[in-house]
């Protein structure tokens, strides 16, 4: 090995341990992994460093981390997700974790909010870089150099004061091949053995590996998605290999796992062969498989001798195209998903008309979706977070129908909304003559009449304390006893509860029973606020058309301009409100920007606006107020990078207006590029 000048001719087992060690030698003792003394020879000769004194992770200036955050923004959205939930396993552990880039700068930090400045005092927060070259031997780094999953355990780390650290890290590679960031779990005075690390190591390389499968899908949205492993069991989980595959049958996108299953050295290696020359069947038979057996799993031989692989295809994502005053407009997409007892997989019930949960377009719900599909038949209780009118009652439905309980009763209570003294007896039903009023025949309850399909609990942070116990109990005997009666009856229970309160801090207030808790948080999934959904356009046409009697409800651009600049604090909820009233107020049936209330339209560029009238749109005076709750502030928004009036219209005119193109190429989502459009006065040519 090529040592400092400085080091002496001591055999490796007489050097002394790092970071104590004078500079120049290296522990290689056998029970270090190879990776580790790499990594300190790099240290040492390739950059530099020295590990005695204090060594602290430089931070980059905020404009540099914003840019960064807003060129990852769709990368940040999938991960978070993920991250919660992973976070949601070890969060007693001491645990923090953190989300680099493919430089080793920190996106994202998932922690305890009582040690986030421990954690930011030791540099694990967004902004600070963790690559080699600066901060030596560590998790995120020596992941970034050795592109796979390690452990650098405690005073394996070069810089002697981050010797208190254990950190494992596991690579997150992107669809086109290249490594994309790194997920780091980092936990503070660890005292366990570095053995016991390879656990959590094994954890962190499944989430990220999970996090590659949604982005996968979401870069690929277009293509046929083909997920794939020479064992049945394993296909839909994080260990199998995905394609994505166009029309014709070739192969748009490949990932590492199913080059190594198909005999690639590379996942490029795969690009633009056709899938009789992966599995045997011409493309014709394997769009007849794929469309007669949607997202189910199917076998087909490989082309090696003996090969023999398991496939689930999922069709792509199909834009809904709506006519508008002689110009299309993408709108509403649902992905073509069989759900048990349809008749018309493509078509939901006209209960989800107004919330495309299928959609793809924006990955927190997709990835949202996904996680429901996988554990919605397992018995696994679903745990949905939000706030209020995002949702959650229209998702525990749509879920609902799409599970094996589909057929079934699903039986939803609001805990919020009924007296305690009556709540017990809606949830567990009575007998005959339990209590003075009660009915003659007795009632079952929510809870049998839900026997073989799911009961959805909404509110249940509100769900007082003595029913909780009760819940708890019918949920560990899967037997529930009515009010004024000692037989209890066997029940089949699926628990969907809803919450827009955190459940976690109801238990440090003593509000919420910690046991009942983890009974029904089998997954969280945490819908985000409408503001922050990338589906939005799509949202807004499938609320328009549910309001229409279900049937295209035309809606002139600067009326959409100005719906997708808005906040909606309200959420879906307040955006089914405003577009039931601006149909109503609608002659023709076309929804128009003076039909949008003010609060709305002052919003939208001034230039767009028509002259105002006393008493005209929703407010009898024309002087609006100052502040609208739920407007964003016109420069708060964190928008600004520096790219003004000219980059963007130039932009849009190379992209002709195309505003998904021109927010792709500038790193950012399409309603951040409408709010920036907005506040610059730039209009689209159909508006001017």
């Amino acid at each position: 090995m090529r040592l400092d000048p400085s080091a002496g001719s001591s055999s490796p087992a007489q050097l002394p341990r790092h970071p104590a060690a004078p500079w120049g030698t290296i522990d290689t003792r056998p029970e270090r992994d190879g990776y580790v003394t790499a990594s300190w020879q790099r240290c040492l000769n390739d950059y530099g460093l020295r590990p005695e004194g204090q060594h602290e992770a430089p931070r980059v200036a905020h404009a540099v981390l914003t840019d960064t955050l807003e060129a990852n923004n769709r990368l940040l959205r999938i991960a978070r997700m993920e991250m919660n939930s992973f976070y949601a396993q070890i969060a007693n552990s001491h645990n923090t974790l953190v989300l680099t880039d493919a430089q080793g700068l920190v996106l994202e930090q998932v922690c305890d909010p009582l040690q986030a400045r421990t954690f930011e005092s030791q540099g694990l927060a967004p902004g600070f870089i963790w690559d080699e070259r600066h901060t030596g031997t560590n998790g995120p780094g020596t992941c970034l150099q050795e592109r796979r999953a390690i452990t650098v355990y405690r005073d394996e780390h070069f810089f002697s004061n981050f010797g208190n650290l254990s950190c494992s890290a596991a690579p997150i590679w992107g669809p086109d091949g290249n490594l994309m960031a790194v997920l780091d779990a980092s936990c503070f005075d660890c005292t366990d053995s570095r053995q016991s690390q390879l656990h959590t190591m094994l954890l962190v390389s499944m989430s990220a590996r999970v996090i590659e499968q949604i982005y996968f899908a979401s870069s690929f949205k277009d293509s046929w998605i083909v997920r794939f492993h020479s064992r049945a069991e394993l296909v839909g989980m994080v260990h199998d290999a995905m394609l994505a595959v166009d029309e014709e049958g070739r192969v748009r996108g490949a990932d590492s796992l199913a080059a190594g299953l198909l005999g690639r050295d590379q996942p490029s290696d795969l690009i633009g062969r056709s899938v009789s020359e992966l599995f045997a069947l011409s493309p014709a038979k394997f769009f007849g498989q794929a469309r007669s057996m949607p997202c189910r799993i199917w076998a087909a031989q490989g082309q090696g001798v003996g090969s023999r692989h398991f496939l689930s295809v999922r069709p792509p994502h199909r834009p809904l195209r709506v006519a508008m005053h002689g110009r299309v407009d993408e709108t509403a997409a649902v992905t073509n998903l069989p759900r048990p007892g349809a008749t018309s997989p493509a078509n939901p019930p006209s209960d989800m008309a107004d919330y495309p949960v299928e959609s793809e377009r924006d990955p927190v719900m997709a990835y949202n979706i996904w996680c429901a599909e996988q554990v919605m038949n397992k018995g696994i209780n679903i745990l949905l977070q939000g706030a209020t009118g995002t949702g959650k009652g229209t998702l525990a439905k749509a879920i609902h129908l799409r599970s094996s309980r589909g057929k079934k009763s699903f039986i939803a209570m609001c805990c919020a909304a009924i007296p305690e003294t009556l709540a017990e007896s809606e949830l567990f039903g009575y007998e005959a003559g339990a209590f003075t009023g009660a009915r003659s025949g007795g009632m079952r309850g929510k809870i049998v009449a839900s026997h073989g399909g799911t009961l959805f609990l909404d509110e249940i942070g509100d769900m007082p304390l003595p029913l909780q116990a009760r819940l708890l109990h019918v949920l560990e005997e899967k037997e529930v006893t009515p009010l004024g009666s000692t037989r209890p009856i066997a029940v089949d229970l699926h628990v969907i509860s809803a919450s827009n309160h955190n459940l976690q801090e109801l238990i440090e207030k003593g509000l919420f029973r910690e046991d009942l808790y983890y009974r029904l948080n089998g997954i969280t999934l945490t819908l985000p606020p409408l503001r922050e959904r990338q589906d939005l356009e799509e949202l807004i046409v499938g609320v328009s058309r549910s309001e229409n009697e279900d049937r295209p409800a035309p809606i002139e651009s600067a009326a959409m301009d100005c719906l997708l600049a808005y906040a909606w604090p309200g959420n879906i909820r307040e955006l089914r409100n405003v577009v039931r009233t601006a149909l109503a107020l609608a002659s023709d049936g076309t929804l128009r920007l003076e039909q949008l209330p003010w609060s709305l339209r002052r919003n939208a560029s001034a230039a767009a606006l028509p002259p105002m009238e006393p008493g005209s749109g929703w407010h009898a005076s024309v002087t609006a107020p100052r502040q609208v709750a739920g407007m964003r502030p016109a420069t708060s928004d964190g928008d600004d990078d520096g790219v003004g009036h000219a980059d963007i219209s130039a932009l849009l005119q190379r992209h002709r207006w195309n505003i998904s193109h021109a927010a792709e190429d500038l790193g950012i989502s399409r309603n951040t590029l409408y709010r920036r459009m907005h506040r610059l006065g730039i209009l689209t040519p159909r508006t001017k």
